[in-house]
Order: C-alpha cells, then structure tokens, then sequence
C-alpha cells in the first residue's frame, strides 16, 4: 500500500500513533494473522485489517489525529464479556451497550487519541480469540517468513526476501536455498537454512521453550543472530509497513522477546 511509519504519524499525531504501535505489536506478536491495508473512504483515510481464513480480527482506521478500533462480536462473545463485564473500563461498557448489534454481530467502534484503552482493547480481542502465534526459539515467527515452506507454497516471494535480506542482515543467500520447514520441525530431514544455529542447539540443551526464558537472555550466542536491530531508525521510519511486516517483522526477534518479557514483568 505504500504508507510508512512518518506518513501514519504525521496523519494521526505521535501520541496516538503510539498507541496504535502497542496495539500492533501485541497483535502481530500473539495472533497468527495477516495484515491488509485498504484506502478506505467512508470510516477513515486509511484500514488496516487483521485477518486470517476469511475472519477479522479487529480493524483499525487511522484518520486525522485519530485512530478508529472496530471489534465486532457474535452471540459468544457477547455472552463471555457482559459475565465479566466490570473488568472493562466505564467507557468501554457504555460503547459496548450503545453498539448497533447487526445479523453477523454488535459492531463496536473506540475512537481513541492516546493510549487510554490500550487494556480495554487488548482484553476485548482476547475475549474474540485466545493468542495462538508460535515463536521459534530465537524469537523468530515461521509463520509470517516468506521462507517458510508453508508460505512458499501458498506463494512464493522468496526473491522479495532475498532482496530485503541483502540490503537489511548483508545477507547473500541464493532463492533456491532459502526453504525452510522451522527450527521446532521434528522432521528427520527437516530443511532449515542454517542447520548449524547456534540458537537452537543452545535452547534445546538447556531444555528452554526460546530464549526469553533464559537466566543469560540476551547472551552473546543470541546477538550472533542477525535482526532489524541492525538497522538504522531512520531507514527503518522511510519503509513502508506493508513491507516490513510481509519481509522483516518475522526476524525482529529481539523486540518481540523483550516485549513479552516486560508484559510478563507488568
């Protein structure tokens, strides 16, 4: 779609660009969903979409100044948050009474301009979906790598990845090698695009789920593993988000670690 991070700041102001980046970040760190950016004419200037076979998620429209959250939930859902209902903010129970409530379920729009509702949101799609994203051990997501054999077989942009892994990690790995079945495949002849990771044989001896579980985190065996930490704030700021999140979310595996490590701590 071609929107970078300077563009949605500058439409919806710093403050509330941050809240939807917390917002954004928990999502793509918990659910196995895709993103889909849309110009969108009637609710905002622009959508973002969180879907995965045909469901959504939430949507998150970001207009000027502002961004619009849309949760929309069925008969279930509706039942599990009104039997925990003081949980949520006032402000939140009173958007959810006054909801229309349509044949495919109550439609709940949260304009938000900071980080007020954060929890509110956050506790609302957890009540929609329970998280399901699976990390490598390094903190990887095989899920959202366009080297996975899953995707390549859905679609193959292992030559988009190339590219970005060139110019990001100077990384020089040719197309046909980049197929990989995931360092948790149990497989006997598994493909992994580097059989040797130091990362991997030092959780699996230590009988750790990844890092982020370990005393030593981050130890220098886990910094050996390249990420956008590489990167320059910057370059990363002029990248489109589409972009990033189709080609280097997946490796951003420091801050996706140390986010869940801060959550746990909170």
């Amino acid at each position: 779609m071609g929107y970078t991070v300077k563009q949605l700041k500058e439409l919806t102001g710093t403050e509330c660009y941050a809240m939807y980046e917390q917002l954004n970040h928990y999502i793509m760190d918990s659910y196995n969903v895709n993103q889909q950016w849309e110009k969108e004419k009637k609710d905002g200037e622009i959508c973002l979409r969180y879907r995965r076979g045909g469901k959504t998620l939430c949507t998150v429209y970001f207009r000027r100044g502002q961004i619009g959250i849309m949760v929309i939930f069925g008969k279930e859902e509706r039942k599990k948050f009104e039997e925990s209902e003081s949980r949520f903010s006032e402000k939140v129970r009173d958007i959810y009474y006054r909801a229309q409530t349509y044949h495919d379920g109550k439609w709940m729009m949260f304009d938000v301009s900071n980080s007020e509702l954060y929890d509110d949101i956050k506790m609302l799609l957890e009540i929609k979906k329970s998280p399901d994203r699976k990390l490598t051990m390094c903190g990887y997501c095989c899920d959202m790598c366009q080297a996975f054999v899953r995707n390549i077989r859905k679609k193959d942009e292992r030559e988009q990845l190339a590219g970005y892994w060139k110019r990001y990690y100077d990384l020089d790995i040719p197309v046909e090698n980049m197929n990989c079945d995931g360092c948790r495949c149990r497989k006997a002849e598994a493909r992994r695009i580097d059989d040797a990771c130091p990362v991997r044989a030092c959780v699996l001896s230590r009988k750790l789920n990844d890092c982020a579980e370990c005393e030593n985190y981050p130890c220098e065996t886990f910094l050996s593993r390249k990420g956008l930490s590489h990167a320059e704030a910057d370059e990363m700021e002029e990248l489109d988000v589409l972009s990033y999140h189709e080609y280097l979310a997946a490796f951003d595996n420091r801050s996706r670690l140390e986010r869940r490590l801060k959550r746990n701590d909170d």
